[in-house]
């Protein structure tokens, strides 16, 4: 799975959940946000890619860490949005775009954050997913 897909697959959990969809709409964008983006918006980056080695080369395990990011006016709408996305990805397991994810692990998160000069709040979660690739 390359990383264009795995982002399609967060896209496709992410939008899927009303959870999420309740608070920020449409508002999901890999990498980068458009200029003058209304907020709430969740921003999702893949951030490394692990490949596992064996003996007879290259295993069909890869492990990928992806960075979701939020921002939102207020503490309380951004403490939403950050259960709603831990409650949507975290221990997720199945078929996403074809492809077998055995798991989607929360591994670090920050919350609470305000950036004065955007007069928001953000949040980051970092989640790992492992997943079995074709050969």
């Amino acid at each position: 799975m390359t990383t264009n897909e795995i982002g399609k697959a967060i896209y496709g959990l992410l939008n899927g959940a009303s959870s999420v969809t309740n608070i920020v709409g449409s508002r999901i964008y890999p990498v980068s946000v458009p200029q003058f983006a209304d907020f709430p918006f969740v921003v999702y980056t893949t951030t490394d890619t692990e490949l596992t080695i064996t003996k007879d080369g290259s295993s069909p395990l890869d492990v990928i860490t992806v960075q979701i990011d939020m921002y939102a006016n207020d503490f309380d709408t951004n403490t939403s949005l950050a259960g709603a996305i831990r409650s949507t990805l975290d221990f997720y397991t199945g078929t996403i775009n074809g492809q077998a994810i055995q798991r989607i692990t929360m591994t670090n998160s920050s919350d609470g954050d305000y950036n004065a000069e955007l007069g928001v709040f953000y949040a980051t979660q970092d989640y790992q997913i492992r997943l079995k690739r074709e050969r």
